[in-house]
């Protein structure tokens, strides 16, 4: 049995918190009439970079209510550095091993050091960065739908954004040494947690969508040539 998180747990221990009504309904209405994964849009360019394709979405992502949640997680002024849309349905459902978040999009290649791993996805540049760098970091999920382990709910690992950057063999670990916890929140709720935090999902046994907006926030300074992408 997965455990569900609740919002008495510690944001600093937990690395986790379900914020209820963060989204109010007239946004989560304008996010619905605007933004679907068979969007032409997105069916073109990917679920990458919303703020920049949907007014719904940079609207959400520049609202109080959700800087004021990014700025009390953050030791220096928030800003948006990634935003993605993911529904689950029917006709695209999938599972999500554990894993970390642990890469940033960057608008060039750039040699800094403790900076690894490069990769070019959908022509950004994605990197690994220190440590250091994603912990000025923290995602908020913002629910368009209801969500629950039937609806293939975001799971975590209470804590383990504290373990740092973890190898494949000490995720397995954890997760063996671990009791998980559902993040089962309603329609216009927030989950908001750290990028290291270990999570999964599973597929979806409903027959309705499971829509979220993923941002992600950060105070961390780039030097003065780079940008986030």
């Amino acid at each position: 049995m997965i455990e569900q998180v609740n919002n008495e747990q510690t944001f600093a221990a937990d690395g986790v918190e379900i914020r209820p009504a963060v989204l109010s309904p007239e946004e989560m209405d304008a996010i619905k009439a605007e933004v679907s994964v068979d969007h032409e849009i997105l069916r073109r360019t990917g679920i990458r970079n919303l703020e920049k394709k949907f007014g719904s979405i940079a609207q959400v992502a520049a609202a109080p209510s959700v800087l004021s949640l990014a700025a009390s997680r953050l030791p220096g002024t928030p800003r948006l550095v990634r935003a993605l849309f993911f529904d689950k349905t029917p006709e695209r459902n999938w599972f999500v091993a554990w894993h970390q978040d642990r890469t940033v999009s960057l608008n060039r290649r750039v040699e800094i050091p403790g900076w690894e791993q490069w990769t070019l996805k959908d022509g950004v540049q994605h990197v690994q960065p220190p440590t250091a760098v994603l912990e000025q970091m923290v995602t908020i999920r913002l629910h368009v739908d209801d969500a629950d382990e039937e609806g293939g709910c975001l799971n975590v690992i209470p804590g383990s954004h504290r373990f740092g950057v973890l190898a494949p063999e000490e995720i397995d670990r954890t997760v063996q040494a671990s009791t998980p916890r559902a993040c089962v929140v309603a329609a216009g709720d927030a989950v908001i947690m750290r990028p290291l935090l270990l999570h999964s999902s599973s597929k979806s046994r409903r027959n309705a969508p499971r829509r979220v907006v993923h941002l992600e926030y950060s105070s961390y300074e780039l030097p003065l040539d780079v940008s986030w992408a």
